[in-house]
């Protein structure tokens, strides 16, 4: 049901034979090994039937990643606190403290937001992206020491992921420079996906706003696990923009071309963005 989530880790020892509950679900478990424990332990009583407690586990996960989410987001100050020795340390473990999809997703939004804040500030526009462009490089540098020590696999795989998406950020903050780009409503950076994150909605779910053009989508918190990463190339930015611009419209779409050239790959990738 959930590509992401390949078991389910049963607490046991919580388990009484006057509440009559056959199993405890208290965490999600990846392909890869990563655990993530639910925000609220699942009890599956021998009432119950399967498409009751599977739909609790979709709604526990959907809470257990928003609410990750909200401290990733509020714990993230790497913003140019990545220069001094104490900085990078805390970076380095704010980024294993988080599973891989929340503590990427965090990374987005600090970015997006980040070069949202510059490109309205009408006085420095080019040295506040310029400030952006160094925490980005600054991060890639501990990133890139990083993987060179002896890690576990799986946050060896979380910090290679990073570095790709890393990548792009700084590919996109250069090309918003070099072309000149000073405000938030130009195309140019309009093309690109943005993440949006608002404390105060009401609704935990709904916080996370992911934006492209004039499409506005809801992140879907569904557990990917940690996987694999696309790189990002201006050829994939236009299969979004165009996919997105048909889902905004309530219709479909379907990249065309020769085979092997990552059509299918784009669009997986494209829903992993989404959630």
């Amino acid at each position: 049901m959930f590509a992401g989530i390949a078991s389910a880790r049963i607490d046991n020892n919580a388990i009484t034979s006057e509440d009559d509950i056959v199993g405890r679900f208290d965490a999600m478990i990846s392909k890869d090994g990563e655990l993530v424990p639910l925000d609220n332990a699942l009890n599956v009583t021998s009432k119950m039937s399967a498409k009751v407690w599977l739909k609790e586990l979709e709604n526990g996960m959907h809470t257990t990643l928003a609410k990750l989410l909200q401290n990733a987001v509020a714990d993230d100050t790497s913003s140019g606190a990545t220069a001094t020795e104490e900085g990078k340390a805390n970076f380095v473990g704010w980024a294993k403290k988080f599973p891989a999809q929340v503590m990427i997703l965090a990374t987005l939004v600090n970015w997006s937001m980040g070069v949202d804040a510059a490109l309205k500030n009408d006085s420095g526009c080019e040295s506040a992206l310029a400030e952006v462009l160094s925490g980005i490089e600054g991060k890639l540098e501990i990133m890139a020491q990083t993987v060179l020590l002896d890690l576990p696999t799986e946050a060896r795989k979380k910090f290679e992921q990073l570095i790709t998406e890393l990548v792009h950020q700084r590919d996109v903050t250069r090309s918003l420079l070099d072309d000149g780009v000073s405000s938030p409503t130009d195309f140019r950076w309009l093309y690109h996906l943005r993440f949006n994150y608002n404390p105060t909605a009401a609704n935990l779910t709904e916080k996370l706003r992911i934006s492209l053009s004039n499409a506005n989508f809801f992140y879907g918190f569904e557990y990917l696990g940690i996987g694999e990463r696309l790189v990002q190339t201006p050829l994939t930015d236009r299969c979004y923009l165009t996919l997105t611009q048909a889902l905004n419209f309530g219709m479909g779409g379907n990249p065309f071309g020769p085979a092997g050239t990552g059509k299918t790959e784009s669009v997986k990738a494209l829903g992993s963005q989404l959630g």
